[in-house]
């Protein structure tokens, strides 16, 4: 036998348990990969600790904001005594097709005040919808006998971003709106959604602060970020399973670069 040819099919013998050993490691790298990323109910399943005892949230009225839009009702008795201030509504003559109206509303200011008509201005600045009607309403006696006044915020907006079925901003007509709420105008979180590390921004105060909510637990219930405020961003992070299995596909892609160059070597060397 010629000792080149006996040489070639050692290296051949050789080449091919090293192959071999390389897919067997492969493959035992990708099970594990797989083997950690299995999420278990723990990771999914809201509220798991809650039981049977009551939860208490003192709900916090909002406070209004520079830059927020009021949408104010004055009605009296005497319907003529208010006409000055009904500017609530404004027809869309350029579209004649489309029955709704467009509300205008009081612009706050940045300085925190609103104008109204005959009594001017009006400091609207951290007080809530509620507090500002009954002021208003004072201020209004003088002029408008047994004044009614309804104020709500028009621009009331919720960013909904992340592991969600759908991302987005949205507007709320209520008042009141909860992190569960705000998730389900989203389409609840996907599978993929970390619901250990659901990070709420508030912009509280002139200043941006944040908090990590863990919503497997009812704790949070009890949380002043529990009700929302207008312009709260909620973001929901990646889990583990997600990160590893976006790291997976570059890992394999990898492999497969490498077992096509062992494969080429290898019959280079076998012709």
């Amino acid at each position: 036998m010629n000792p080149h040819t006996h040489l070639i099919k050692l290296y051949y013998i050789f080449l091919s348990k090293a192959f071999t050993m390389k897919l067997n490691k492969i493959f035992l790298l990708v099970m594990l990969l797989f083997l950690a990323s299995c999420a278990s109910k723990k990771d999914v399943f809201y509220f798991q600790d809650i039981g049977n005892a009551p939860l208490q949230n003192s709900f916090k009225f909002l406070s209004i904001q520079p830059g927020d839009i009021l949408d104010i009702q004055i009605k009296a008795f005497n319907r003529e005594s208010v006409i000055i201030f009904q500017r609530q509504y404004a027809n869309q003559s350029s579209q004649p097709q489309n029955q709704n109206r467009v509300v205008d509303g009081y612009l706050v200011g940045e300085d925190g005040s609103i104008n109204l008509p005959i009594i001017g201005s009006v400091d609207a600045n951290g007080k809530s919808t509620n507090s500002l009607a009954l002021e208003i309403q004072e201020k209004l006696s003088p002029f408008v006998k047994n004044p009614s006044v309804n104020i709500r915020i028009l621009n009331f907006r919720v960013s909904v971003l992340g592991e969600v079925k759908n991302p987005g901003t949205y507007s709320v007509m209520e008042e009141r709106i909860s992190i569960p709420q705000a998730l389900g105008l989203a389409g609840d979180l996907n599978i993929n959604g970390d619901r250990n590390q659901v990070l709420l921004i508030r912009n509280q105060d002139g200043k941006s602060v944040h908090r990590i909510i863990d919503i497997t637990k009812s704790e949070f219930i009890q949380s002043d970020f529990y009700f929302l405020r207008q312009n709260d961003i909620i973001y929901v992070r990646p889990n583990n399973a997600k990160v590893k299995s976006s790291g997976l596909v570059g890992n394999v892609a990898t492999a497969s670069s490498v077992i096509s160059l062992i494969l080429s070597i290898t019959l280079l060397f076998i012709r």
